[in-house]
């Protein structure tokens, strides 16, 4: 795939992408070899390059034909939780191109917990024993937590990660598919 083609589908992913986040996503050092890019096709700018993809005049070939439908999708971030466990949104959102049972993201304001710190995003589903996902998002009490998820047959067990204690005292809400960390 061409650069260029790069360059717009991340700018339909997320329209208000900058050139940082652009070179960073293409794996390149500076944001100056996205203007390179841009350039050599033509463009004056990554605002200009931007209103032709928005606008349909530069359309990229269709490189997600074999993903799922929703792969694509905005996932919506929750920013906390209410005393029910049903979470709350403020609008912000993020595209993952997992093509998985993805439902929602969660920043975790919590303390850290093994490989889990605060600010992560975590890409969160359902409940489902037979994915393979060591953490689980539960209810306790009126908060919101983590806990590591023991299979026993087709039963999860919810464990303390750092006691290690069975926790009979929670509701399961989501697992844990991904973990996503800005340094």
């Amino acid at each position: 795939m061409r650069v260029i083609d790069q360059i717009a589908n991340l700018i339909l992913e997320d329209p208000f992408i900058t050139a940082t986040a652009i070179a960073r996503r293409l794996g390149y050092a500076e944001e100056k070899t996205v203007y390179y890019w841009l350039h050599k096709s033509h463009y004056s700018g990554l605002t200009a390059f931007k209103k032709a993809v928005l606008q349909g005049q530069y359309r990229p070939p269709e490189t997600h034909a074999l993903e799922a439908p929703s792969a694509r999708d905005r996932l919506p971030i929750v920013s906390r939780w209410t005393d029910d466990g049903q979470p709350v949104f403020d609008g912000e959102t993020l595209v993952l191109p997992l093509g998985g049972p993805a439902e929602l993201i969660w920043r975790y304001n919590g303390p850290p917990l093994l490989a889990i710190m605060p600010q992560d995003l975590l890409v969160l589903t359902r409940v489902d024993p037979h994915l393979k996902s060591p953490w689980l998002v539960v209810r306790r009490d009126q908060t919101v937590e983590l806990r590591l998820a023991v299979t026993y047959g087709t039963h999860l067990i919810p464990v303390h990660p750092l006691t290690l204690e069975r926790d009979n005292k929670c509701t399961p809400l989501y697992q844990i598919l991904q973990l996503i960390r800005h340094y």
